[in-house]
């Protein structure tokens, strides 16, 4: 009596269907994987940049509680020189950067300049930001200055200067004594990414 032994199995076709379905699954999880990890690297930088334009209003409004210590004029620059200095005011329509300025002997600690040529935007990335381009020292404090072995980082951050207007019978009217100030930062990573904070800075004591 001859027995006929029957051994099922897979077919050529449905192994590579298989491993098809198998793949397409792979590159889903990858692809879930890589979104996450890049939404992470945003989130990051994200909060570092905001607490940067923070920082930097922060530093404003110091200036302007300086100045009234010293009953100075709210919009000096340092109130540690001369008022009658033209170039030590702040100013509508001007850039600056506000930086901390404590590890040194100056004699106000808080830092600030004037950005005379001003670039913005993703094209711009090429060298001409870097008047005010954010370096990390050997202390991983955040500074302009980006020589003596301090590390550049992917970070632009300026402030600037606008007078505060509003319109009346047509015309546009600046407030006196209140300026509003925008306090920027940049970085380029996986795309160009912007974050503003924007204050009011008055002489409140005087207005």
């Amino acid at each position: 009596m001859n027995r006929h032994t029957h051994i099922s199995g897979f077919s050529i076709i449905e192994i590579l269907v298989g491993i098809f379905v198998f793949s397409l699954g792979i590159t889903a999880i990858y692809s879930i994987i890589l979104s996450s990890l890049n939404l992470n690297t945003y989130n990051k930088n994200f909060i570092v940049a905001s607490n940067l334009a923070r920082e930097q209003l922060e530093l404003a409004r110091n200036i302007r509680d300086s100045n009234y210590r010293t009953i100075h004029k709210y919009n000096q620059i340092n109130p540690k020189l001369s008022y009658t200095n033209t170039d030590n005011f702040f100013e509508p329509g001007n850039y600056y950067t506000l930086e901390n300025y404590f590890w040194t002997n100056s004699e106000f600690p808080i830092k600030v300049e004037k950005i005379h040529t001003f670039w913005e935007g993703e094209a711009e990335l090429d060298g001409k930001m870097d008047a005010y381009k954010l370096c990390q020292d050997s202390e991983y404090r955040y500074t302009y200055d980006c020589s003596g072995g301090n590390t550049p980082t992917y970070f632009y951050r300026y402030i600037y200067y606008e007078p505060l207007e509003y319109m009346e019978g047509g015309s546009i009217v600046s407030v006196d004594g209140v300026m509003k100030v925008h306090s920027k930062v940049i970085w380029y990573m996986r795309g160009y990414h912007e974050v503003e904070l924007t204050s009011i800075i008055a002489d409140w004591k005087r207005l």
